[in-house]
């Protein structure tokens, strides 16, 4: 799941006071009042106007000469002025606006919105703006760039120059006072580039192994021209004497102090840099007893529009800290380096504090470094895609050494290298790994000994068929490590090759060959961790024993208290864990496996072997393997599946042309009979596992009321579904249209349906706008699911319409829950039948139509709560909810929580350390078994990581399979508490 994390306006260098050093910075035309004509477009408010001015400065400042001054009316909340920029030629591209302001202390402006029209293009003329949070009661520049993700789809339909530039504000109430004191546009001028390694005259990639400094910054002298500090209020920098002796980087007698009246700061850099191997590096001071809760380096990326990555660190204070952390890191995971992106267009150091407490911090230095990593140069192969022999002619300029090569292809390949076969291969060389077999997975071979000092020669054959192969190749030499990819330097039978690139879309679904897998020979080699070092628990309570067992698995209530039941009749509390399994959603920690492992059964063995030592009974899913499952059987363990019904037919779709997720057509015959055959075919492989308790048939599907505010109404525009839905219409309003047109438009006649058949052709919009969960806080979290629990979130003027589309968005997920339970009691009468496992929250409408299922499968984590780990009322009346709307036990199939130190973007994370995060997990065990007596199980999330994905640290493990051990620790107590509590029962 995703929420809202915190991070500096990415790109926007904003600064206290006025550096005229700064402005000056690649100015391409700037508007000074008492020298220039106005604004153009003089003071816009919607009341038609406003006061302009050129007079002295309400406040003065360094650098500040006259200004323009702007005075609305009382009634007035927005207001707006712009400038023409004739034939400056600025592009978008690297472009910036640049203006700064001044607003009183008392101002009521809420936001300013700087923007820019597009000369050419799609979107020509068209405003493109950003929200910038306003300082008040000082002096500060801005400098927007143009080339933000804000921009990006302007740019990508051909807008390349800017037309004219705009500033907007907005009031929460009137007169609007501004004053401006200058405007600038100009292009940036990085002293760093960036960027994927380029290839020399003969298409081979190089980068150098000796590191190299790109820039440092301390307090020696002021912040470049292409630095800034944000803040959301008031904020003052000097270069001071250090609070604390000994910076342990920079100046020994000089830091950069900053202090704000606000929670949040961020030092901000404008410089590009590659990703392949920049580290960016710092020490800060945090005076003892802050209030920040996490420092946020960050950084955007070119060639994802402008989009933003962000770790969140744990604090230190009362003395300085030094961090080292590459931009690979930022990024998190490793399959981003299978996509496009190659580039940071601007880094930040931020600072995020208790809301209403002020912020004070140091800064010894700031450097950035280039320095090799396992897949430096970062460059990506491209697909050949025609069968036949590929040839390729390359030179080594000195002895070679740490030589691989990397292929896949399908149907089949041959390799060969200086006349000698290396090896044959196919699309999936999965030795022996079951897990995720349509994964492209390359074979690996080292060419020491293979590879020649001068000329050199592969070949690689790609079997006749559907074709498409893949190769790698990289040796060092020298001072420099070189890597040669399959592109369009080679020579196929028809001459040169034929290639297309992998493409964002594969990169999302699996590819593991070079550079997102890093190369035996440029990394150490794996090792297991020793699992039997660490802390253990065997439960003795007869309520958690549970072993495989042939027969009918099912619930039953005990003296108040929900449980599952053995077909023998031994009611047992589940208790598991997940994701025990080889997912591209954590690269990492899946490459690690393979490496280290002879199998995928060796690994599976040792994984649910440690699972079992914490005191774990179940394992379950998501996404953990059948492996796992047979490996934790063997150890007496029993387990959860998943099938997926929805998978497979024609989906439910909207007025857009976009599909439900979680949710088939059910009315389709298509879908029916692709159920029953998959039913089938699960009702032979689990039916008759003994170690199978049963099976969730939905995870997460968009139902009305769940945490992400998405609705299932308004998906009635499939084939199948239309029909019924005009059928259900005309049941509804007795076949009278005009009762229909009038309940849906009143007399607006213009919109009525000619007949009932009519709203599938006019597709009425029947929705309000939801918005996402945005808000972090648990009051603002749970006021939002509230709103729209109770039906704040409806457009009155529809209301009728949306009522209809609502009660059969209901219909509907009863017809799809109703034919999937029967079909899974036909297939698979001894297992227990589990719901869709809802996101934390639902209507009683939607409840209501899975009450016939065994168990409530529902998902929710205690992350509402800054340092605490805890669920807040409105999720505890939620989970309530789930048991009084249907009368049957609820499973908890994801819960967990996380904490900072694990250096992942972590957004959800409300704890610092791995201790806080194990006692954590006793809390939440103790606080749901002691409140909810039909809570007849808890699934934690989850064994490992989510990097790749999600950059969510859930681990037991990390990415070396190494245990947390201060977080385990804490799961054994709490198991161990459990132990105890069902002791008596």
């Amino acid at each position: 799941m995703k929420v809202w994390l915190y991070g500096a306006l990415a790109g926007v260098l904003c600064w206290g006071g006025w550096n005229a050093a700064a402005a000056e910075s690649g100015v391409v035309r700037e508007w000074r009042p008492g020298t220039d004509t106005p604004p153009a477009k003089v003071a816009w408010t919607p009341s038609g106007g406003a006061l302009l001015k050129v007079k002295e400065p309400a406040a003065a400042a360094e650098g500040i000469g006259r200004v323009w001054r702007f005075d609305s009316k009382e009634t007035d909340k927005a207001l707006a002025c712009s400038v023409k920029l004739a034939e400056t030629g600025l592009k978008l591209e690297n472009g910036w606006f640049e203006f700064t302001y001044w607003l009183p202390e008392d101002s009521k402006i809420v936001k300013l919105r700087p923007g820019v029209r597009v000369r050419e293009g799609e979107r020509k003329g068209k405003l493109i703006a950003a929200d910038v949070t306003p300082v008040k009661g000082m002096w500060t520049t801005v400098r927007w760039p143009l080339d933000g993700a804000y921009s990006a789809a302007a740019r990508r339909a051909g807008g390349e120059h800017a037309d004219s530039l705009e500033l907007g504000v907005l009031a929460s109430g009137g007169p609007i006072v501004l004053e401006i004191g200058r405007l600038a546009a100009g292009v940036s001028a990085p002293p760093a580039s960036g960027g994927a390694a380029a290839a020399d005259a003969d298409n081979i990639y190089s980068a150098a192994l000796a590191p190299e400094v790109l820039g440092v910054w301390n307090a020696g002298e002021e912040l470049p021209a292409f630095a800034g500090v944000w803040a959301p209020g008031r904020v003052t920098r000097e270069r001071a004497k250090p609070a604390a002796s000994s910076p342990p980087m920079g100046n020994p007698e000089q830091v950069f102090r900053f202090e704000t009246e606000a929670n949040a700061l961020a030092l901000t850099f404008r410089v590009e840099a590659p990703l392949a191997d920049t580290w960016l590096e710092f020490a800060y001071f945090l005076p003892e007893g802050s209030s920040v809760r996490s420092v946020n380096p960050g950084m955007t990326v070119r060639e994802w529009d402008g989009r933003r990555r962000t770790l969140r660190l744990p604090p230190v204070t009362g003395r300085w800290q030094r961090e080292k952390i590459s931009l690979a890191e930022l990024m998190g995971g490793d399959t981003w380096r299978g996509g496009a992106a190659a580039t940071a267009s601007s880094f930040e150091i931020g600072f995020l504090g208790d809301k209403g407490s002020p912020l004070a911090v140091e800064i010894a230095e700031v450097r950035l470094t280039r320095e090799a990593t396992p897949f430096t140069p970062l460059v990506r192969p491209q697909w050949l895609v025609e069968p036949g022999s590929y040839r390729r002619t390359f030179t080594v300029n000195g002895t070679p050494e740490k030589a691989w090569i990397m292929a896949l292809a399908e149907p089949a390949f041959t390799l060969r290298v200086n006349g000698r076969e290396i090896g044959r291969g196919v699309l999936g060389n999965h030795n022996g790994w079951a897990m995720n077999p349509r994964w492209p997975v390359a074979a690996e071979w080292p060419l020491d000994g293979v590879l020649r000092e001068g000329e050199n020669r592969i070949e690689f054959e790609i079997a006749p068929g559907t074709a498409r192969g893949m190769v790698a190749l990289g040796w060092e030499e020298q001072d420099l490590r070189r890597v040669i990819v399959s592109d369009a330097a080679w020579s196929g039978a028809s001459g040169k090759a034929a290639v297309r690139p992998i493409g964002e879309q594969l990169r999302l679904r699996g590819l593991d060959i070079y550079p997102v897998r890093m190369p035996g020979a440029w990394r150490p080699p794996a090792e297991r961790p020793d699992y039997a070092g660490g802390p253990a628990f065997r439960p003795a309570a007869a309520r958690l024993q549970v072993a495989p067992e042939a027969g009918r698995w099912s619930t039953v209530e005990v003296n108040g208290r929900w449980y599952l039941r053995s077909p023998s009749g031994k009611p047992f509390f589940f208790n598991g864990t997940q994701v025990i399994g080889r997912i591209y959603e954590n690269y990492g920690y899946s490459d690690w496996a393979r490496r280290a492992y002879s199998s995928e059964k060796e690994w599976a063995d040792e994984a649910s072997g440690f699972v079992q030592r914490l005191g774990f009974n179940g394992l379950a899913v998501s996404a953990t393997s059948d492996t796992a499952f047979a490996a934790g059987a063997r150890r007496g363990m029993v387990y959860f599946t998943y099938l997926g019904c929805h998978d497979g037919g024609p989906g439910l779709m909207n007025r857009n042309g976009e599909k439900l997720p979680g949710v088939p057509d059910p009315f389709s015959e298509e879908w029916r009979r692709k159920l029953r055959r998959r039913a089938a075919e699960a009702g032979k492989r689990w039916n008759g596992d003994p170690a199978c308790v049963g099976f969730f048939v939905n995870n997460e599907a968009h139902l009305e009321g769940n945490l992400a505010g998405r609705s299932s109404s308004g998906f009635v525009y499939s084939e199948a579904c239309g029909r019924e839905f005009v059928r259900w219409l005309r049941e509804r309003y007795r076949d009278d249209l005009r009762m229909l047109n009038l309940a849906w438009f009143g007399k607006a006649e213009k919109e009525y349906l000619d007949s009932f058949e009519d709203v599938l052709v006019k597709k009425p919009d029947p929705l309000g706008k939801v918005p996402f969960m945005a808000d972090p806080t648990a009051a603002a979290a749970m006021a939002q699911i509230g709103r729209r629990l109770g039906g704040d979130e409806r457009d009155e003027k529809k209301g009728r319409m949306r009522r209809d589309f609502d009660d059969f968005a209901v219909y509907t997920v009863g017809v799809y829950a109703d034919y999937v339970l029967r079909t899974m009691r036909e297939f698979m009468p001894d297992k227990i039948i589990g719901s869709n496992r809802f996101m934390g929250a639902s209507t009683e409408e939607m409840l209501a139509v899975w009450k016939d299922y065994d168990v409530i499968a529902w998902n929710s984590y205690p992350m509402w709560v800054w340092k605490d780990a805890k669920y807040v009322d409105r999720q505890i009346a939620e989970i309530e909810k789930a048991h009084r709307v249907t009368g049957k036990p609820v499973l908890l199939t994801e819960w967990g929580v996380q904490a900072l130190d694990v250096r992942m973007a972590s957004p959800s994370a409300q704890l610092t350390t791995q201790r806080e995060r194990g006692i954590g997990h006793g809390k939440v065990v103790k606080q749901v078994v002691e409140s909810f007596p039909f809570v007849a199980g808890m699934v934690h999330f989850a064994y490992q990581n989510l990097a790749d994905s999600e950059g969510q640290g859930w681990g037991l493990v990390d990415n070396e399979g190494r245990p947390y051990r201060d977080f385990v620790s804490g799961v054994v107590a709490a198991n161990r508490w459990l132990d105890g509590y069902f002791s008596d029962k």
